[in-house]
């Protein structure tokens, strides 16, 4: 039979390890520099349209790998309202990808228009909107272990960088604005 003492050493753990993982995106955002291709992937948005990389190879692409009960995935998508504002939408695309299987479209939906402020499409604005699919598994793909998770696509198909947590929107300008630049 364990001690009481052993018995509070553990429970002390398990709340600190609970504390950490919830935590985690509130205090602040760590970003990665890669140069690596982006793995290709085709998924339904919720307007009925399909979304597949390969299609977009022209534009910047910015996936946001999210779910619409997270906090800071709400707090991501305001800062992801001002990129979209700032750039043209031939040259950025935004997929905000639901990574909760047990999301319906109806939910992101609703997410769109409460959080993105987007009442109906906004497909045609660059900014699209679609649940990742266990035939798909886009999230795990671009190593989406944590939300919210940004990850930026080049025009050469090539992710160039990588957030973790909350990431103000002038940190990400920053990020395509390199990408856009002409080699």
């Amino acid at each position: 039979m364990p001690s009481k003492r052993f018995k509070l050493i553990v429970a002390v753990m398990a709340v600190l390890t609970v504390a950490t993982y919830i935590a985690e995106p509130f205090v602040g955002a760590r970003s990665y520099d890669e140069l690596r291709p982006a793995a290709p992937f085709a998924l339904a948005t919720i307007d009925g349209t399909t979304f597949s990389l390969g299609e977009h190879n022209r534009s910047v692409i910015l996936l946001d790998f999210m779910a619409t009960w997270c906090p800071p995935c709400r707090e991501t998508t305001h800062q992801l309202q001002t990129v979209r504002a700032t750039n043209l939408a031939g040259a950025v695309k935004i997929v905000s990808v639901d990574v909760d299987f047990t999301e319906t479209s109806d939910q992101l939906a609703q997410f769109r228009i409460s959080v993105a402020g987007y009442n109906g499409s906004a497909e045609a604005d660059g900014w699209y909107f679609a649940l990742d699919t266990p035939g798909e598994y886009v999230g795990p793909k671009y190593g989406a272990n944590a939300l919210p998770t940004l990850v930026l696509v080049d025009t050469q198909g090539n992710i160039r960088h990588s957030w973790i947590g909350i990431t103000q929107a002038s940190e990400i300008q920053r990020a395509i604005d390199e990408a856009l630049r002409p080699a």
